[in-house]
């Protein structure tokens, strides 16, 4: 029989841990430090990896949880839902910190994009007007332009 309280928390420390990198992130973006966001997200895969390597050990837990559920004890059964539950809950949240996060970067790309498009057009009007400004010895005529 599947240990499934020891299991599901299990599970829940590996999601609590994914929020507190999740919020981490979040606080990075913010203070634009984009050499410990990397960390941040290294250490996201990393843990990441360490859960896909724990679900696939278990590949048909839910199935077998589905199976088993009604046949615990009420005790068990009940700790079992309310880590489900508050699996759940940290999940919610973290989905939102990452969508959150995902929105800042998107946003921050952006701006950055128009103002690199800002640069590159002031550069060229300033290269159009360079000729006119220069003294008139420095003056040529370009076709190119």
């Amino acid at each position: 029989m599947i240990d499934y309280p020891k299991l599901f928390a299990v599970r829940l420390e590996y999601s609590r841990a994914l929020l507190t990198l999740s919020l981490q992130q979040q606080e990075l973006i913010k203070d634009d430090d984009y050499s410990s966001l990397l960390d941040v997200l290294g250490k996201k895969q990393r843990l990441l990896g360490q859960l896909d390597q724990y679900t696939k050990q278990l590949p048909r837990l839910w199935e077998q949880w589905q199976q088993d559920r009604d046949q615990l004890p009420p005790e068990q059964r009940a700790a079992c839902e309310q880590i489900l539950s508050d699996s759940e809950a940290v999940l919610a949240q973290l989905l939102k910190n990452e969508d959150t996060s995902t929105q800042s970067m998107v946003d921050r790309r952006d701006r950055t994009k128009q103002q690199i498009q800002s640069l590159n057009q002031g550069a060229k009007v300033g290269e159009a007007y360079r000729d006119s400004l220069a003294p008139s010895t420095h003056r040529h005529l370009n076709i190119d332009q």
